[in-house]
């Protein structure tokens, strides 16, 4: 009895034994589920949530550059910003750009909400341009346009597209400190799940190398996942270098526009002040004189009313030519207004000035320009003085062009130093 008792008490042992193991690894299993599940969540949504702000970023940028662009062709195209079909387009670049905005500011860190504002007063500064660019070339004010979006727009835009740049590169970084984090709670559970199996005895053991062997492919999964988002993340960088370096050479072509008169290639008026400005600055420091040539085309009028004005366009680009070939190599030619040229001539001496604008003369009219025959010049010469202004200069070169020319025109006249006196 007593034998039979035992055996009843052994089998319960057994029995609660077994129970106990059994609930070991059901608890065993749900708890390994709950992790597995738990991992896999916080991961999908981290990366979800970092890709979406990569992609949100990504497609602002886009629409930045893709406004900023727009703006530029029309200038190099010559268009009007003015008219319905442009404030249309620009239009729906702004409300891309708002809507864009609006879904990715909730997204964002308290940080990053920062550098978004930065962005956002970058943003506005540019509208407000753009918007002064349009009313002047509504104007035909064109250089001050231009001068608008090269000085101002473009280093903004390049500035904002390095803003939004550091904001996805700060992503990347997101991405895997999450990746990180998550890889070091997978170790950890690992290490819980191997504890249990210990402690669970051979059954719980078998759900612990289970369970290991989840971690691990769950390690693998999430390197292929990081190894992804890099490559992702690099081709996003890349083109955005790609777009600041066309914005870098749309910026030369309209500082090269700006700075050039588009029939003859020579320096436009605005662009000989600055250098006119600059030797000026030059002399006051160093006391290095210059002087200044103007020449002006004999009965110009005559050519375009007898031949037509692509003649007269011809004759303007030959003769900025041959004013090239005639001066030295240190000299600026610009074309001044209609058939007037100005030459500035550096480091030069007043006796210097009348050989050069008479090796300029004869080398005219010596010269056979096709259609228009045999073409004279005249020319008046300045050097700067004691104490006189740039306007004081052109002045005295002025007038010594008119006194060649009603002394009989195809001559050069030197600006005595005492005219302005």
């Amino acid at each position: 009895m007593l034998q039979g008792l035992y055996m009843n008490h052994s089998t319960r042992l057994l029995a609660y034994g077994f129970i106990v193991i059994l609930i070991m690894m059901i608890s065993l299993a749900i708890i390994s589920f709950y992790y597995s599940n738990n991992y896999n969540s916080s991961v999908n949504l981290a990366v979800i949530h970092q890709l979406e702000k990569i992609n949100l970023i990504n497609k602002l940028s886009t629409v930045v550059h893709n406004r900023t662009q727009f703006i530029q062709s029309r200038l190099l195209d010559n268009g009007r910003l003015s008219n319905p079909q442009a404030g249309s387009e620009f239009n729906r670049f702004t409300n891309a750009y708002v809507d864009t905005r609006n879904l990715l500011l909730p997204l964002l860190t308290p940080g990053e909400k920062e550098l978004m504002l930065t962005i956002d007063r970058l943003g506005q500064d540019i509208a407000h341009l753009n918007k002064q660019i349009g009313i002047l070339f509504a104007d035909d004010s064109h250089s001050e346009a231009r001068n608008i979006l090269i000085l101002q727009v473009l280093p903004k835009t390049t500035s904002m597209l390095a803003h939004l740049s550091d904001l996805s590169q700060s992503q990347r970084l997101e991405v895997q400190a999450v990746l990180l984090a998550t890889g070091s709670d997978a170790e950890e559970n690992q290490t819980q799940l191997i504890a249990y199996a210990v402690f669970s005895v051979i059954v719980s053991l078998v759900v612990a190398i289970l369970a290991v062997a989840y971690s691990q492919k769950l390690s693998t999964q999430l390197q292929g996942m990081n190894s992804y988002l890099e490559e992702k993340v690099e081709e996003r960088t890349e083109s955005l270098l790609d777009k600041q370096k066309g914005l870098l050479e749309d910026n030369t072509e309209l500082t090269r526009r700006a700075l050039t008169d588009s029939l003859t290639g020579l320096s436009n008026r605005g662009h000989m002040s600055e250098i006119l400005q600059k030797e000026y600055s030059r002399y006051v420091r160093h006391d290095q004189r210059f002087g200044i040539i103007m020449i002006d085309i004999d009965h110009f009028k005559k050519i375009n009313d007898s031949y037509g004005h692509d003649t007269g366009d011809q004759v303007l680009i030959q003769l900025s030519r041959k004013f090239e070939q005639a001066t030295r190599n240190s000299d600026f030619i610009s074309r001044w207004g209609g058939e007037e040229f100005l030459i500035c001539c550096t480091t030069i001496n007043e006796d210097d000035l009348l050989p050069i604008a008479e090796n300029i003369r004869k080398l005219v009219i010596n010269s056979n320009f096709e259609t228009a025959g045999k073409i004279t010049i005249s020319l008046g010469c300045a050097l700067i003085q004691v104490d006189e202004h740039i306007n004081e200069l052109i002045k005295r070169a002025d007038v010594a062009l008119y006194a060649a020319k009603n002394n009989g025109r195809n001559q050069s006249v030197v600006s005595e130093f005492t005219d302005i006196m």
